[in-house]
């Protein structure tokens, strides 16, 4: 996948703004770090800290930090030279995308950043490989936010269903249940339902077994913890169940990911 310029952590103070009228000659790939304001040549979107767009080629742009002074990481890609991969990941472009937890993403974009401007000699497979496994995580993390949340989040229940999602994701070893969590914000189970998937693009079982997984491969590549006790840290009763859930969300056993993945 070819990369044409990124950036990590880059600053932008509040009051400035990124303006492109006639769009970029490449795709875009940005990670907000705090609130912005998002236009792509329509009516304006609010980002939220963790959000992240593809921006196609020729797409008119302007942003500009909403609060406060921004940090967003960002890579200019052309999918054409990887286009069969590209077109396989069904990404949506122009869509704002949400995530429960975008430590993984980071960490994958400072690990690009630091390959590309590298001068090692398997420069340019890393930086094929590093770039490939971000675009799958965020076709497989990321939920496209609601239009009109993004157009200054109209749901009344908005603010209440993100504090419920930050606790989900700060107590991943709690026993979440679709009952628990209708209690947690004193509502029916369908309207819940209803409206937290079409709030953040998941349902809410979804989320949470997101949530266990972001924490299970952060205990299994920063702990020497047994993987039982992994298990019952992520909420699972049963160790089996645990590694059904992970080989199926990561591809391979616990076991393995944390030999692929400690250094």
């Amino acid at each position: 996948m070819r990369i044409t310029e990124i950036g990590y952590h880059t600053l932008l103070e509040h009051g400035q703004t990124v303006f492109h009228p006639d769009g970029l000659e490449q795709s875009l790939l940005l990670l907000t770090h705090a609130p912005l304001t998002l236009s792509l040549g329509g009516a304006p979107l609010r980002a939220e800290t963790g959000d992240a767009i593809i921006v196609s080629a020729g797409t008119p742009l302007r942003y500009t930090p909403a609060e406060q002074d921004l940090l967003c990481d960002w890579v200019l890609f052309d999918p054409a030279s990887e286009l069969s991969f590209y077109k396989a990941l069904s990404l949506p472009e122009n869509t704002l995308l949400r995530f429960g937890d975008t430590d993984f993403l980071a960490a994958l974009l400072e690990q690009l950043c630091a390959e590309y401007y590298a001068s090692n000699p398997r420069r340019s497979d890393m930086i094929d490989c590093l770039m490939k496994a971000l675009l799958i995580r965020v076709a497989e993390t990321g939920g496209p936010v609601s239009t009109k949340n993004a157009q200054g989040s109209t749901e009344p229940h908005y603010a209440e269903l993100q504090r419920l999602r930050e606790k989900i994701y700060a107590n991943p070893q709690e026993k979440w249940s679709v009952e628990l969590l209708c209690s947690e914000v004193n509502m029916s189970r369908s309207y819940f339902q209803l409206i937290y998937r079409e709030t953040f693009g998941m349902t809410c079982i979804a989320d949470v077994i997101n949530c266990k997984m972001n924490r299970a491969r952060e205990l299994l590549v920063t702990t020497s913890y047994t993987i039982s006790h992994i298990a019952q840290l992520c909420g699972y009763d049963n160790e089996e169940h645990f590694m059904r859930q992970f080989k199926k969300n990561n591809g391979v056993t616990p076991t393995v990911y944390r030999r692929e993945h400690r250094a």
